[in-house]
């Protein structure tokens, strides 16, 4: 049996879903699941992840895992098999990941190996708790794992180029809401109202200040991607809620910044008068890479001719990290070719990498 792996991502590429409601994408892995022999499937109580057992081997086994959730992303790749789904989109090429995890399957379950491996599908790795949703039903847990992997295509790599590094590989992102609660009155007759919008933008002037001093002793980012405030141009607008994200490398930092949001808040609202409220979100472990598996990478690497550079730091986010936190692990970075940035309505990775993905899995799952 050989599968048609790039008619496998344009499958996946075209049912895009978001967060913990990837059923379709479930059922489209399940169908080919099932035609092999030697893997147990095993699924979650509360979520659609799907965790795929091959136990032919004595001792420990290493877990490698694929993402399967999109982004709420309109397309315009213009590629001839956009998504159906409207409003939806593999903007982060998930489904090339998918599609890396089912070759791999295909692969040792053709091969017959004598190792213990699992394949774990993942939903909501977009912020959404995915990781720790299937972590907590205890599945995993209950085999002996020794090593965890993981690849993320690189539109700044080309195919044919991976790239990672050892220790914190993908720092620790904070979402966050910020609500400052005023008074409105007609614009002609502002002393009579609370201006919540002012009261925002002094809040954010002085969390600027704040985060330039920090960042130049740490690396952080502190960012408001989203403001809704006012309802009416000519009156004094009684609401403004802030929706952002911060990233740092260390929970300390991330701490610290949350602190100053809390104390700027405070600040900002007693200028005006007016009431705030913080709600913090949803926030990752850092991906630590294990270095010995960093060093296994560039074996591999060495040994099929794909090219290995050594990564940055990145204050991207990423769930995998859950598993690093338990586990030894490994994250790299898979060249794409795209020149279009991940999240955009027009990412698209080449289908020329999937097969590099699969090769480096391979000689990793078999080492």
């Amino acid at each position: 049996m050989s599968w048609d792996l790039r008619q496998i991502r344009r499958e996946l590429h075209r049912i895009p879903e978001l967060a913990f409601a990837e059923n379709e994408t479930k059922a489209l892995l399940l169908q080919y699941l099932q035609t092999l022999d030697g893997i147990r499937i095993h699924t979650f109580k509360q979520s659609t992840g799907i965790l795929a057992e091959y136990s032919h081997g004595t001792g420990d086994y290493r877990l490698f895992r694929a993402d399967m959730d999109a982004l709420p992303v309109s397309e315009r790749t213009g590629c001839g098999f956009e998504s159906q789904n409207p409003g939806m989109m593999h903007a982060c090429g998930h489904d090339v990941h998918m599609t890396v995890l089912l070759g791999l399957i295909e692969r040792i379950v053709s091969q017959r190996p004598e190792k213990n491996l699992l394949f774990l599908f993942q939903p909501a790795e977009e912020g959404q708790g995915g990781a720790e949703s299937v972590l907590g039903e205890g599945l995993i847990q209950q085999f002996p794992v020794r090593g965890v992997f993981a690849l993320h295509v690189s539109n700044g790599l080309p195919v044919g180029k991976v790239s990672s590094r050892s220790g914190v590989f993908f720092g620790i992102p904070q979402e966050f809401d910020v609500i400052f609660q005023g008074v409105s009155s007609h614009a002609a007759y502002p002393e009579q109202g609370v201006n919540a919008l002012l009261t925002a933008l002094d809040f954010m002037r002085l969390m600027h200040c704040d985060i330039e001093d920090l960042a130049s002793r740490e690396k952080v980012i502190w960012h408001v991607g989203k403001v809704n405030s006012g309802t009416v141009r000519n009156v004094v607008p009684a609401l403004c809620k802030l929706e952002g994200t911060q990233r740092s490398l260390a929970r300390e930092v991330q701490d610290q910044v949350n602190a100053l949001m809390l104390k700027n808040c405070a600040l900002a609202a007693a200028k005006t008068g007016a009431e705030y409220e913080v709600e913090f979100l949803g926030s990752y472990d850092p991906v630590v890479n294990d270095p010995d598996l960093v060093s296994e990478l560039q074996r591999v690497c060495a040994e099929t001719e794909v090219e290995y550079s050594e990564a940055e730091t990145a204050l991207t986010g990423e769930d995998f990290g859950f598993f690093t936190t338990l586990y030894p692990g490994l994250l790299f970075w898979l060249g794409s070719g795209c020149g279009h940035p991940l999240h955009s309505d027009k990412f698209l990775a080449d289908e020329a990498c999937i097969p590099v993905g699969i090769r480096i899995f391979e000689r990793l799952a078999l080492s």
